[in-house]
């Protein structure tokens, strides 16, 4: 045996088997069963997904709003921009549909954030389809999912 080889002892072994068992458990549970806020021993999902290239359909969200300037503008879905992450903003999507009352936290964050703009009057949460045919987009639609007047 070399003199520079260390040979863990068999509790050690034992432990280090465990660590990664649970470890590699958690994963395939949370896999399974468990949501976005596991991560990262859970899904991902908002990144890990695939699309049919016939007949697939690629959804994106963002925020676009009305300014007192009386510009039509896109939000920047960051923390700086809207006051709030893309993945906080998707991951509250049903929430904001439902009760469009809460896009005014993105309004007075704004206002907060950047004092020197113009005040946005409206925001849209706006919803994008692309329809794949043969691995192309053959039709886009737009709409707005929620829209709401600020206060």
């Amino acid at each position: 045996m070399d003199p520079g080889v260390f040979r863990l002892s068999t509790p050690g072994r034992l432990w280090r088997t465990l660590a990664a068992a649970t470890v590699i458990g958690t994963l395939l549970y949370t896999t399974a069963r468990g949501t976005d806020d596991d991560f990262p021993l859970g899904p991902m999902t908002q990144f890990a997904f695939s699309v049919k290239d016939d007949g697939g359909e690629i959804h994106s969200h963002w925020l676009e709003a009305d300014t007192a300037a009386g510009t039509h503008v896109k939000l920047p879905m960051d923390a700086v921009g809207a006051g709030m992450k893309r993945a906080e903003i998707e991951g509250q999507m049903t929430r904001i549909v439902r009760d469009p009352s809460l896009l005014q936290g993105i309004a007075d964050a704004q206002r907060r954030l950047h004092p020197g703009r113009p005040p946005l009057t409206r925001i849209y949460l706006v919803h994008q389809v692309k329809t794949l045919r043969d691995g192309k987009v053959a039709s886009t639609s737009v709409r707005n999912r929620a829209v709401w007047t600020v206060r």
